[in-house]
């Protein structure tokens, strides 16, 4: 990498990675929109079958995901095993500690998160290109390693991911060391491998922190690709014009 930052060529530092890494929620699909969609269907039920209402029901939900996403997975549990944490938590929160259909909230926000799952606009197509420019690509993202698995599979991004790598799995969270457990595991040296992710302090400092270069990915700003050390990309088709040669990109 130059020295000179007015000399970064983006371009060629990504022609030169052999490694491609991506957080997954909310960087390669819309994960906000699809869990609070599946969100919204239990709290519903929850309405319809005790007469709680919704906003409440909501406001008591986001305190419990809070405090239960905190350490960002890294216990090993299930996302099955988390849901039903959580949902369990919310109906006693409403005063109700007689419950026989935990079960069935769980289906209904599995089946709503299916339906609701959304790919950002050139994910695919950009994973593709990678794929027949025979660049490898990982995505390490922090959630239970089952739920993940699922939602790329669902997303039809499996055969254009190489290794999916999970705090669930590693047991260490993206500000514990993620990233160098990530390094050491598959014998990845920091130059090689080029990283993007959707949260500035999670994906892009902590990446940062090992020598790898990283940028963040954000849809609401212009983009910033002159500056190695405060990279941002807004859109996956133009990173994908920029991996192709194309010259009209605009800085």
């Amino acid at each position: 990498m130059p020295t000179d930052k007015s000399e970064f060529d983006l371009q060629a530092a990504l022609s030169s990675k052999a490694w491609f890494g991506f957080d997954l929620d909310d960087t390669l699909h819309e994960f906000r929109f699809a869990s609070g969609q599946a969100s919204l269907s239990v709290f519903e039920v929850i309405s319809a079958k005790y007469g709680k209402d919704v906003d409440d029901t909501k406001a008591k939900y986001q305190e419990i995901l809070r405090q239960s996403t905190a350490h960002a997975f890294t216990d090993g549990r299930t996302s099955s095993e988390y849901r039903r944490e959580r949902f369990s938590r919310l109906l006693q929160a409403h005063g109700i500690e007689k419950y026989e259909d935990i079960d069935h909230i769980l289906k209904i926000y599995q089946s709503s998160l299916r339906s609701n799952l959304t790919l950002k606009a050139g994910a695919l197509q950009l994973l593709q290109a990678l794929q027949r420019l025979n660049k490898k690509v990982m995505v390490i993202t922090e959630g239970p390693a089952d739920a993940q698995e699922w939602t790329i599979r669902e997303l039809g991004l499996g055969p254009y991911v190489d290794i999916l790598v999970t705090t669930n799995e590693v047991g260490r969270s993206k500000v514990d060391g993620l990233f160098a457990a990530v390094l050491e595991r598959y014998s990845i040296h920091p130059e090689e491998i080029v990283y993007f992710g959707d949260n500035e302090v999670r994906d892009v400092h902590t990446a940062q922190k090992e020598g790898i270069l990283a940028i963040l990915y954000d849809q609401k700003q212009e983009n910033h690709l002159r500056s190695p050390d405060a990279l941002r990309i807004n859109s996956w088709d133009k990173l994908q014009n920029m991996l192709l040669g194309v010259k009209y990109i605009r800085y």
